[in-house]
């Protein structure tokens, strides 16, 4: 394209964009029809001269997030609207939101730690190109190696977290559930593993999300479980975090389960001071409050939709 061509599609991009004139003053002034005004616009976009954004306005759920950190002794709660209908949206808004409050609540000198998921992986589409903290460490809180052709996507999130705060790195090199709590405590054991859990001992963010039960979620398609166990599983637990399945009240559904699984304790994650959690969808509203109940969360990224049917349940308790 040659230089007067150029310099003609920037001259209409400005005078659209910039001056507010309409198509057809532009047309007037450069001595154009309307069509080709509009074809030089076009241009302009698929060139990149011209980049357009969408800013939501604030949403006011005040009330609603005020009486979801009551409820829960959440030190933050930030609830998206389901502006379009569309999931897919609402979990890139919900994600946007937690990445734009990375920058002030990771410190200096923090090990984060983070788990695998559709959520992370949507997280990591929209983190920032850099946040600017020293001696960051990222480390993977459960094991995502797959018995299935199901790719978790671990190894991608924790590699994104790292170029993105430009820290170490260090991958959990494991599956999240193994056959029994023997060949759990001897994958424990291996010095690469263990040095990640001693990791996490020191840990002072996490972020996750919140897992449900039935077929369709990940645990289940990465071929930890016949159909048989895991409708025994479905019995007892409402969701998983970081593949520890929990009840309704937050706690271990199955010991014996919990005891094959390779991630830090959730006893630990409990203990972690900032855990950041992002949640979409209703379907999640049980497990989330049941993670809520046992104190494995501070701050809530969730749709407005799923907020106000954790807080009908919460108030059906009563």
């Amino acid at each position: 394209m040659d230089q007067y061509k150029m310099n003609l599609i920037l001259r209409v991009a400005k005078r659209h964009y910039e001056l507010g004139m309409s198509q057809i003053e532009i047309a007037r002034a450069e001595h154009l029809s309307k069509s080709t005004v509009s074809r030089l616009l076009g241009q302009a976009r698929e060139l990149g001269m011209v980049k357009i954004s969408i800013v939501e306005p604030k949403h006011a759920f005040v009330d609603l997030e005020n009486a979801m950190k009551d409820a829960f002794g959440l030190d933050r709660v930030t609830i998206l609207p389901d502006v379009v209908g569309s999931r897919d949206v609402l979990r890139k808004d919900v994600c946007t939101a937690l990445a734009d409050d990375l920058s002030r609540d990771v410190q200096d000198g923090e090990v984060v730690g983070v788990a695998w998921g559709h959520t992370l992986s949507v997280l990591t589409a929209v983190l920032p190109k850099h946040i600017d903290k020293k001696g960051i460490k990222i480390i993977q809180l459960n094991g995502g190696l797959s018995k299935a052709l199901y790719d978790a996507g671990a190894d991608h999130i924790v590699r994104a977290f790292v170029h993105c705060f430009e820290g170490e790195g260090y991958l959990l090199p494991a599956p999240a559930l193994v056959d029994t709590a023997e060949i759990a405590a001897s994958i424990k054991s291996d010095s690469s593993v263990a040095r990640i859990l001693t990791l996490a001992e020191n840990c002072r963010t996490a972020i996750y999300s919140v897992g449900t039960t039935g077929h369709s979620t990940a645990l289940y398609q990465m071929g930890y479980f016949s159909e048989k166990d895991y409708e025994a599983i479905e019995k007892l637990a409402v969701g998983d975090v970081c593949s520890h399945f929990i009840d309704q009240e937050g706690r271990i559904a199955s010991r014996e389960l919990d005891a094959r699984v390779v991630a830090t304790p959730l006893s630990e994650i409990k203990k972690i001071p900032n855990k950041m959690v992002a949640a979409v969808g209703i379907d999640k509203a049980p497990a989330v409050l049941a993670a809520l109940e046992g104190g494995m969360v501070n701050k809530l990224y969730i749709d407005q939709p799923a907020a106000a049917e954790i807080m009908r349940r919460k108030a059906a308790q009563k």
